[in-house]
């Protein structure tokens, strides 16, 4: 009985424990639930296609490196476009040096001894007051003694000095011919602008057809969301009307049952769309940068009429589109590398000078100042210059291939999109009359079902039909807007995006 008790007196804690603890969670899940709504509650932006495309332009990370990038071809190509000037440099050193000379005397002792021997006569004879046979004995006692006295010196002189000095030196290199080297680094420099401009604007064009893509997106899955709403609100009520009959006993218990399957696939089929919708929306806020979300101002459209000729989109598009610039820029850039192989067979010749701004300090060999001209050829070198030149031309002859292959790959890619823009375009005419064909038919079918003539499978298939032809027609306005963006950007004519949009027809929820 003690165990008992004790156990059950333990149930009533435990149970009192767990309610607060569901409390607490409670309150938590409440107040993350309030903060959610709180941050979520922001009305969207509405914003029509325009204004979001220059916020896309703006906003957009990818265009900021590529323009980063393209800043830094330009500044390369400004520092090769300065390869011909001089090189000026200040040389500064400080220094402690010994410096030791061995100057050899013989030549020298050998002429001194002989002009002595020459010039003795007359130093002995201007002797004033001395008798002749004196200054015959003391001549002939020099001249014993001269080859003596010089035989004495030594051969050679050993000079040492130290000294600390500053050596400022002031020289100049300038290139007089470079073979080409320097012409082949312009031309390289030049190419590899074009080439990071074509990928920029490669990159521009994809931004924009992406922004057509979501921003539109958002504006079809909004109408894809109407459709299903009114499906569902058609269905809810067909299935009152089919509950009333089968109370009256006019319709079974079978048809009702379908009739209300058909409700249920029309709710899920709207949960559906309410997500896709809802994606839709959250990825157009982040390409945008727009916490509170984006309300797309701006419909669909098509424009009617016909497309222009398909050979004006080709010539414009082999002459003006990113891939056939990168491939010209590539092939700019190989033929830079064949001169610059080339010029490593040629000499390089270089205009110097030097100029020491402190002569007092300067050392024994160094000369005050000092201008000339060297020549450079390389005998022999560790790069086979032959193979390097045959490398060069096989990217040349590469490059011209893919020059090619990029116009053909453009030509297609034009024509794919031009076919898509006006199937499109034949397929939203058309669905006109399939919509007022499945409007009329649901019409028959709802009046037959409710006098008892229709089945209702027919009327099922008549609402869902209704349905599909909006939605078809919704999607037709949409893949031709976004095949439209994708053929005017692969022809270089994307700029007439926004007049084809103002011109054309705007596509609303029928």
């Amino acid at each position: 009985m003690r165990y008992g008790m004790r156990t059950v007196g333990a149930r009533p804690q435990g149970r009192h424990r767990r309610r607060e603890n569901c409390a607490l969670l409670l309150l938590l899940a409440c107040g993350l639930c309030l903060a959610t709504s709180g941050a979520a509650g922001a009305d969207p932006v509405p914003m029509t296609f325009d204004v979001a495309q220059a916020r896309r332009q703006a906003t957009s990370p990818v265009l900021g490196a590529s323009g980063a990038d393209l800043a830094a071809a330009e500044a390369q190509a400004d520092a090769a476009a300065r390869l011909h000037r001089p090189t000026v440099a200040l040389d500064a050193q400080w220094l402690h040096y010994q410096k030791t000379f061995d100057l050899s005397l013989l030549g020298a002792l050998d002429q001194v001894e002989t002009v002595a021997g020459q010039l003795l006569p007359g130093i002995v004879s201007d002797l004033p007051g001395v008798p002749g046979e004196v200054l015959d004995a003391i001549e002939a006692r020099l001249r014993q003694t001269l080859p003596e006295f010089f035989a004495a010196l030594p051969d050679t002189v050993r000079i040492r000095g130290s000294q600390t000095t500053f050596r400022p030196v002031v020289s100049a290199v300038m290139p007089l011919y470079t073979g080409g080297a320097i012409a082949a680094g312009r031309e390289a420099a030049a190419a590899n602008v074009g080439l990071v401009r074509a990928v920029r604007e490669q990159t521009r064009d994809l931004e924009d057809v992406q922004l057509v893509q979501q921003y539109f997106g958002v504006v079809l899955a909004r109408q894809a969301v109407r459709i299903a709403a009114d499906t569902r609100d058609g269905f809810e009520l067909h299935l009152r009307n089919a509950q009333l009959m089968e109370r009256e006993g006019v319709l079974s218990t079978a048809q009702r049952l379908q009739v209300q399957v058909a409700r249920d696939t029309a709710l899920r089929q709207y949960d559906r769309a309410q997500l896709e919708y809802d994606t839709a929306s959250r990825a157009l806020a982040r390409s945008l940068d727009e916490a509170a979300g984006v309300a797309p101002e701006s419909p669909l459209f098509v424009d009617r009429t016909p497309l222009p000729p398909l050979e004006g989109f080709i010539a414009q598009a082999e002459d003006g589109h990113p891939l056939v610039e990168q491939a010209a820029a590539r092939r700019r850039l190989a033929g830079a590398g064949v001169e610059l192989a080339r010029s490593r067979y040629r000499p390089q010749v270089f205009a110097f000078g030097t100029y020491n701004l402190d002569r007092d300090s300067a050392l024994p060999i160094e000369p005050d100042w000092a201008v000339g001209i060297a020549l450079r050829y390389e005998l022999l070198s560790t790069l086979d210059r032959r193979s390097t030149l045959s490398a060069a031309n096989a990217r040349a002859s590469a490059a011209d291939h893919d020059q090619t292959a990029a116009r053909d790959t453009v030509a297609d890619l034009v024509t794919r999109t031009y076919n898509v823009v006006e199937l499109a375009r034949r397929n939203f005419i058309t669905l006109d009359s399939s919509i007022a064909a499945a409007q009329e038919n649901l019409r028959v079918q709802d009046l037959g079902f409710r006098e008892g003539e229709a089945p209702a499978s027919a009327l099922v298939d008549a609402r869902n039909l209704l349905g599909s032809a909006r939605l078809q027609r919704a999607a037709a306005a949409y893949e031709y807007v976004l095949s439209l963006a994708s053929l005017l950007a692969a022809s270089g004519r994307y700029d007439t995006f926004a007049r084809y949009q103002r011109s054309s027809e705007p596509v609303t929820t029928p």
